[in-house]
């Protein structure tokens, strides 16, 4: 008799064929160990026609796959995959508005608001990626009913808990540091309802811009009347005018107020220089987000030019972060930062659309989806020198590769055909093709915004160049 031995085994990856769509590297070794770290996962996750949230224990195509999505469609040309996840969203919705937390819904299963929220999240950034608004009229009627659910379990503009007393139904920011389910010590109940009030702004604004897409012009401005109206309420019961803070002013309880709008202007420069010193001096850089938190946070830092500080959280080793994973043996994302209960999972993998929208600098633009006109805006951090980044979009292959050399910056880029893009060069003399900028084929100068220039270029090859300031 033969007992098999572990080298006679051989292992298989199963997942739904998605084509690759994009390569990443860059000179920081911690940061290639993370892409490839979170882009195995997407794989490892990408199940049945959805992803799921890990492969082992539930294997359910959970809300979490927001936090994924990024991550997905820039790697893999996964297009078609969400686009029929989104009927699965639609197809589970209840007669009231309600979606459950996974789709196919074989059970009820734990979530929040957030989880239902993919009924919205999952068409709406399959739409920035593709530029096909066909999924967005086939589900707004869909859409639109979950906004009706969340706001009939409103009181004065402000969201309550929609399961009271459920624990596990009413999640708020999942698995932040130290809170998760090997703690007991879970976000507070007023800050989980604030966190939940303030998704629901950021669905409220998503929605608005998907009735002026699809003119819808009554329903635009019903939804701008309620983001307004709940973003005063918002703010009035939960800041605290003695710490310019929120709740319990923990780093996504500062950030999504300014995301969403919910703090007036007078007050923003304010409740982000707390945040500020929240990050870099109460957290020491490092992040202090659970899943939803997380996506939110990088989002916004992202939208405001501050990569900077994602690469202070990115760049950590030590825990909590992607680097303390990957420097203790994962290969697939943790359900928790500390690793408790699974090794594989979709909670944490966002950050892996970082690489290409912050430190290439690959975006979609909203106004032209589909990357029809691409931003290009590359984020230089201290820890990266070089990148070598390039993305297949529906226009074909778009590149970003940049170094800095002695305060020079030197970028390479392509823009495919039938394509433009808005192109951010950072710093001053800036050349093309040995050429001033502004003189170069195919490039016209529209404007100077803080360090930059900014270009609308044809589609093509460029190599720009500029002394950093």
């Amino acid at each position: 008799t033969y007992l098999p031995d572990t080298a006679d085994m051989e292992a298989t990856a199963i997942e739904t064929a998605v084509k690759e769509a994009g390569s990443f590297s860059c000179s920081n070794e911690l940061y290639n160990r993370i892409h490839k770290m979170v882009r195995w996962t997407y794989r490892c996750l990408n199940l049945g026609g959805q992803t799921v949230d890990c492969p082992h224990r539930e294997r359910l195509g959970y809300g979490d796959g927001q936090t994924i999505m990024d991550l997905g469609l820039y790697n893999f040309d996964a297009v078609s995959l969400y686009a029929k996840w989104s009927q699965n969203w639609w197809d589970e919705q209840d007669e009231d508005g309600f979606v459950p937390f996974t789709a196919p819904c074989p059970h009820m299963t734990g979530g929040g608001p957030a989880w239902g929220a993919m009924c919205i999240m999952v068409p709406w950034k399959t739409y920035l990626f593709s530029g096909d608004r066909r999924l967005l009229e086939e589900g707004y009627s869909s859409m639109k009913s979950y906004m009706d659910y969340l706001q009939a379990h409103c009181r004065e503009g402000v969201l309550q808990d929609i399961f009271p007393g459920e624990k596990w139904y009413n999640l708020g920011d999942w698995v932040p540091p130290r809170r998760g389910m090997d703690k007991t010590a879970w976000v507070d109940d007023s800050s989980r309802r604030f966190f939940n009030n303030c998704y629901r702004i950021h669905l409220l604004q998503i929605m608005e811009e998907i009735a002026l897409l699809l003119a819808k012009d009554e329903d635009a401005l019903a939804f701008a009347g309620e983001i307004r109206f709940a973003q005063e309420k918002i703010h009035n019961t939960w800041f605290d005018p003695d710490g310019n803070t929120y709740a319990n002013g923990e780093q996504p309880y500062l950030i999504l107020p300014l995301k969403t709008g919910i703090t007036p202007k007078p007050l923003r420069n304010a409740v982000f220089e707390r945040y500020l010193e929240t990050l870099m001096e109460k957290d020491q850089g490092h992040l202090n987000t659970g899943m939803i938190g997380t996506q939110l946070m990088t989002d916004y830092l992202l939208e405001t030019d501050r990569n900077d500080l994602v690469d202070s959280y990115v760049s950590k080793k030590t825990y909590p972060g992607w680097g303390y994973m990957v420097e203790n043996g994962a290969t697939t994302c943790w359900e928790q930062w500390n690793g408790y209960f699974s090794q594989i999972h979709s909670c944490f993998p966002y950050i892996g659309g970082w690489f290409y929208r912050g430190l290439a600098g690959i975006n979609w633009d909203q106004d032209s989806p589909g990357f029809r006109n691409v931003i290009l805006r590359p984020g230089l951090v201290p820890s990266v020198e070089w990148v070598e980044c390039s993305y297949d979009s529906p226009y074909g292959e778009i590149i970003s590769s940049w170094s800095i050399e002695n305060g020079i910056f030197n970028w390479d880029i392509r823009v495919p055909p039938n394509s433009t893009a808005t192109v951010y060069v950072p710093g001053a003399s800036i050349s093309e093709s040995g050429k001033v900028a502004a003189d170069a084929e195919g490039v016209s100068f529209f404007k100077e915004v803080d360090d930059c220039s900014i270009f609308s270029v044809e589609s093509g090859k460029y190599s720009f160049s500029s002394v950093l300031k």
